[in-house]
């Protein structure tokens, strides 16, 4: 059974790697499970990521004005709240004051403090996004409050900015860098004091180094998990190489989330949980 992460991490990569064990690949839902009334990047899309099979459920973070820390994806304000302009530089009060809404005078809840959705969560992983921003400046403090350190995942680029305050800081939380270049795993891997258990590929041009199998081989050597995206994101970024969502939905699923599994890919992120389980379940 493959373990990711070094020995010295075990104890707090325990849960991952059970996680991961469970199955032949493992399913991380973008933004939570949102559907119907549910909206995403809050308690309820994280409790429906579980409930339709995924096995790790992403938040993003943005940080108010006085230092509160909220669920949300910056630059998303008007299809998601309308007219409101930016969330970045509000109080935590303005913040979570706003409603989610799709039709006028219809809501849908309200932006969610990210501490009230961490402590709610159930037995699954949480890969918190876009929180790097925060690391040298009070996010990791604030974070090791909620002694969730076996339930979190963090991520960032390579930055060493970045890599710098998660080497520094005390408790070791679960991280995945982020590369768009081979040559960018050894940032991520040198340092011992960081516990990397995985490295997400950013494929952006079909061309990508990342379509090819010794890539995985080499981070499976290095007890690492390949982390992939099948969203389709409308930028012609699609996947890797067009192995995405919409190819999985339309075509099959064998044309998309089974390509990328050919290759090595351990964990693949998508905005269909649901129906990358039942894949799943048919190919177990």
């Amino acid at each position: 059974m493959r373990s990711f992460g070094r020995e010295r991490y075990a104890t707090v990569n325990a849960f991952l790697n059970k996680s991961l064990a469970n199955h032949p690949f493992a399913i991380a839902a973008h933004r939570g499970a949102p559907r119907g009334d549910i909206r995403e990047n809050t308690l309820q899309a994280v409790i429906a990521s579980k409930v339709v099979g995924a096995d790790i459920a992403e938040i993003d973070i943005i940080r108010s004005s006085d230092g509160e820390y909220f669920a949300f994806h910056d630059g998303f304000e008007p299809s998601r709240l309308g007219d409101v302009g930016s969330l970045l530089g509000r109080t935590g009060e303005e913040i979570a004051a706003l409603r989610y809404s799709d039709y006028p005078d219809t809501y849908y809840g309200h932006v969610e403090r990210a501490g009230d959705i961490l402590k709610g969560i159930p037995d699954i992983v949480v890969n918190i996004d876009r929180s790097w921003r925060y690391w040298d400046t009070g996010f990791l403090d604030w974070l090791d409050g909620l002694h969730l350190e076996d339930r979190l995942l963090l991520k960032c680029p390579a930055e060493p900015r970045y890599l710098s305050a998660l080497a520094d800081h005390a408790v070791k939380y679960m991280f995945m860098g982020m590369i768009e270049r081979t040559e960018q795993l050894e940032l991520f891997v040198e340092d011992e004091r960081i516990n990397t258990v995985g490295v997400e590929l950013i494929a952006k041009t079909c061309d990508t180094p990342f379509n090819d199998s010794s890539v995985f081989t080499r981070l499976h050597e290095r007890n690492l998990f390949a982390f992939v995206n099948a969203l389709d994101l409308g930028n012609e970024q699609n996947g890797l190489c067009g192995y995405d969502d919409t190819t999985s939905i339309i075509r099959g699923p064998q044309y998309g989330w089974g390509k990328m599994l050919a290759l090595g890919v351990d964990v693949i992120q998508t905005d269909w949980p649901e129906m990358c389980s039942l894949y799943r379940q048919r190919i177990s």
